[in-house]
């Protein structure tokens, strides 16, 4: 009995840590972290013991360890840990009381029962945990300080119904368990895979907020990177045009001095008319008054140049002011390289880039050359690329900038002109 009593602790810490770090960033080391969780909590095991598990010093003891807890590992302000705190402790003893009062009256067992049985007792004790773990994630998803995307509380509400299965397993067992009369083995049995179903329901929900960590620090790293790499391209380009420049001053002097030596108007005109496609290839696409959109439209335009893609680009309207320059660079880098990749396998391979203003809203929208339709999945266009576990982020990282700006995105493939047709729209 004491060792069921000792992993309810473990699994409170636990239950703690998943709902303070869904919250707030953690900023101790994981082993900084788990040592002083489960240290307070095995703390609060032992006082329990010693004070023949009184309800209102148990709850005082609790109070104070989450408080403690949440201060020293997580960027978390006073007052709010004293809340959360505070909310834990209800929901723990609030789901305890719901989780006996509901099974005796759905299973129609009375309370007492329960008492006559170990394995009956386990079994409510697990489902109570389980049902406070739901109850804080569900809050976490609902209520959380940090920001989350669309699809991260998605794929947290799917998780959702691991926890909801086991409980109804769980409460089978506990029916059995207290209508009939089962061997010692059975009883064993019943009670270990109870408890294996709530290490699962940790572990998965624990593993869930790892991945999407991971998720997230690679799509910002990327972010970075193209940032970076439209930096270089930038410098790089402006290094060439200045010595394409240095080059071009010093042949319009022997230029200047081909026309001065020219007899006629016509000839002249048939001079200059020879000498302008050379004075085309100086031009910088654009002045939209943002440096990062002009960066991304010359590294593009040089790009497309380099493998025969026809690029157009019309900014006249909105230059994306209001967006920050990463996440800028991020989503239109994605964008065009998604473009880049589709087109320059065509015949007429070509790019066209709009950014337009109608009303309170503005629009980018974006039409290249494209054999192949887009592969799909659940409506969402996935990767083609030999390793998709790399290449899929750049399709995120395109709907957590789109959604992170509160915009909307469509996109169309035309079958007969074998054109992909990407659209944006945000409210500005």
């Amino acid at each position: 009995m004491q060792l069921l009593f000792f992993l309810v602790y473990i699994f409170e810490a636990i239950i703690a840590f998943i709902y303070y770090s869904e919250n707030y960033s953690l900023k101790r080391s994981n082993i900084f972290t788990f040592s002083l969780l489960f240290g307070l909590y095995i703390i609060a095991y032992f006082a329990n013991i010693l004070d023949h598990n009184t309800n209102y010093i148990n709850a005082i003891i609790i109070f104070l360890i989450n408080l403690i807890f949440s201060k020293v590992c997580f960027d978390i302000s006073i007052k709010s840990s004293i809340f959360h705190s505070s909310f834990l402790l209800v929901t723990m003893f609030l789901t305890e009381l719901v989780t006996e009062a509901g099974t005796s009256y759905f299973l129609h067992i009375p309370i007492d029962a329960y008492k006559n049985s170990i394995s009956a007792l386990i079994i409510i004790g697990i489902i109570s945990k389980i049902f406070y773990l739901f109850v804080c994630k569900l809050v976490s998803s609902l209520f959380s300080y940090k920001i989350h995307s669309e699809q991260e509380i998605k794929n947290t509400y799917v998780l959702f119904i691991y926890p909801i299965m086991i409980t109804a397993t769980l409460m089978t067992f506990l029916y059995a368990s207290t209508k009939y009369s089962f061997s010692k083995g059975l009883n064993l049995a019943c009670v270990i895979i109870s408890i294996v179903s709530l290490v699962f329901c940790c572990f998965i929900f624990i593993y869930n907020r790892i991945v999407q960590q991971q998720q997230n620090e690679l799509i910002t790293l990327q972010s970075q990177n193209q940032k970076n790499e439209l930096n270089n391209t930038f410098y790089r380009l402006l290094e060439q045009k200045n010595e394409e420049q240095r080059v071009l001053v010093h042949d319009m002097k022997h230029h200047l001095y081909a026309i001065n030596s020219l007899s006629t108007l016509e000839e002249v005109n048939k001079y200059i008319k020879k000498l302008k496609p050379n004075l085309d290839n100086y031009q910088f696409i654009g002045n939209s008054q943002n440096k990062m959109l002009d960066l991304i439209l010359s590294k593009y335009s040089q790009i497309c140049a380099d493998n025969n893609i026809s690029f157009s680009a019309d900014v006249r309207k909105s230059n994306l002011s209001f967006m920050e320059d990463n996440d800028l660079a991020s989503l239109l880098g994605n964008l065009l390289d998604n473009a880049v990749e589709a087109a320059k396998s065509t015949d007429n391979a070509m790019i066209k880039f709009i950014i337009n203003r109608e009303n309170h809203f503005v629009i980018i929208s974006m039409v290249n050359s494209s054999f192949n339709e887009p592969v799909t999945h659940n409506n969402k266009i996935v990767s083609t690329k030999t390793d998709s576990t790399i290449h899929g982020y750049g399709i995120k990282s395109i709907e957590k900038t789109v959604e992170k700006y509160d915009g909307v995105y469509e996109w169309s493939y035309d079958k007969d002109n074998k054109e992909f047709h990407f659209n944006i729209l945000f409210n500005r």
